[in-house]
């Protein structure tokens, strides 16, 4: 069926929809905040748009690091394996937030587990897709690589303010410290 007014079929206005309402949610991200209205339209097109059940991996802990991923819909958890074997919680990740941003300008292994904990919808910008834009020239993509590059240089700068602060004053710390240790050998005399 044909809209008269747009001369676009009844598919094409839902997927002018579709993008239109993933731009919004990219758009009030941190990374994509220095792209144009059509720079995120046009990360938007490169992306996937897949549904995960609660449970399902989008990745696991030491997978090849191959895409990144923006929540739309539902709420994620990123879990790590702990020298111990444990199961450690480290965020739960709701709509508008980025996952594995770092891979698409570096492989190597993921860090963490990510997993849903409800129906998510998820967009998945894999590298290759990610690659093209670059040498297609597209500003988009070297705004992302800024964006990144600043990314890395706030937690970096996060990190060091973190170890100064301990260094400055670690009896301020001992305690957390002791806590979490009582803690780890508590379940190590259990298992």
């Amino acid at each position: 069926m044909v809209d008269e007014s747009s001369g676009k079929t009844e598919a094409e206005n839902q997927g002018l929809e579709g993008v239109t309402e993933a731009a919004s949610i990219f758009s009030d991200i941190k990374l994509f905040e220095s792209l144009s209205s059509e720079e995120v339209r046009k990360v938007v097109r490169a992306c996937e748009l897949e549904v995960y059940e609660p449970g399902d991996k989008l990745f696991e802990q030491g997978d090849e690091a191959d895409a990144l991923f923006i929540v739309g819909r539902g709420e994620l958890e990123v879990v790590a394996q702990s020298p111990m074997g444990e199961k450690v919680v480290l965020a739960r990740l709701g709509p508008g937030t980025v996952v594995g941003e770092m891979s698409l300008i570096q492989g190597g292994p993921r860090s963490a587990t990510v997993e849903s904990v409800s129906v998510s919808e998820i967009f998945r910008l894999d590298h290759e897709s990610f690659e093209l834009m670059r040498r297609e020239r597209e500003p988009g993509a070297y705004k992302i690589i800024l964006g990144l590059a600043a990314t890395v240089g706030e937690r970096r700068r996060e990190t060091d303010a973190r170890i100064q602060e301990v260094f400055n004053d670690p009896a301020a710390h001992i305690d957390r410290f002791e806590s979490q240790l009582h803690e780890m050998l508590g379940r190590l005399r259990k298992s």
